[in-house]
């Protein structure tokens, strides 16, 4: 059995091993499956992979956008969509990884782009409405008389 260490000397192995293994930042996909703004600021996320047309994840991790980043991504995010982070909505995100010992894996997000989100909301629209023609309900309402 080898020498045995302890969990805080184990986390800054991990800590060490990232910081020479990893790159300092990835742009990231990801679906919000959960999030939250405390009342400092901090916006908490929970990011899912799911493969197409499936309910269970393949991926999850959790993210967060500390309060002095979050002031100013929230505004851009908004003023670039339309509207705020939300549940469902994919997202394209620049994050570090990070391990903490009490808190453990979580990415740190440090940018975003609004273009991605607004490509895939179009993308969901055009796929709806092809849908709808398909189906031959479309133009449904422009039978009913006034």
């Amino acid at each position: 059995m080898k020498e045995k260490i302890s969990l805080s000397e184990l986390a800054t192995q991990i800590v060490e091993g990232l910081e020479q293994t990893l790159e300092p930042t990835y742009w990231v996909v990801g679906e919000i499956s959960e999030i939250q703004v405390n009342r400092t600021g901090h916006c908490f996320l929970e990011l899912i992979e799911k493969l197409e047309n499936e309910q269970t994840p393949t991926a999850k991790m959790r993210a967060v956008v500390w309060a002095n980043t979050y002031r100013l991504l929230d505004p851009y995010f908004v003023s670039e969509t339309g509207r705020g982070l939300a549940v469902g909505m994919k997202i394209l995100v620049q994050v570090s990884v990070s391990f903490h010992s009490l808190y453990g894996f979580s990415l740190v997000i440090t940018d975003i782009n609004p273009t991605y989100t607004v490509g895939e909301e179009e993308q969901r629209r055009i796929k709806i409405i092809r849908q709808l023609e398909e189906d031959g309900v479309m133009d449904l309402n422009k039978e009913i008389p006034m």
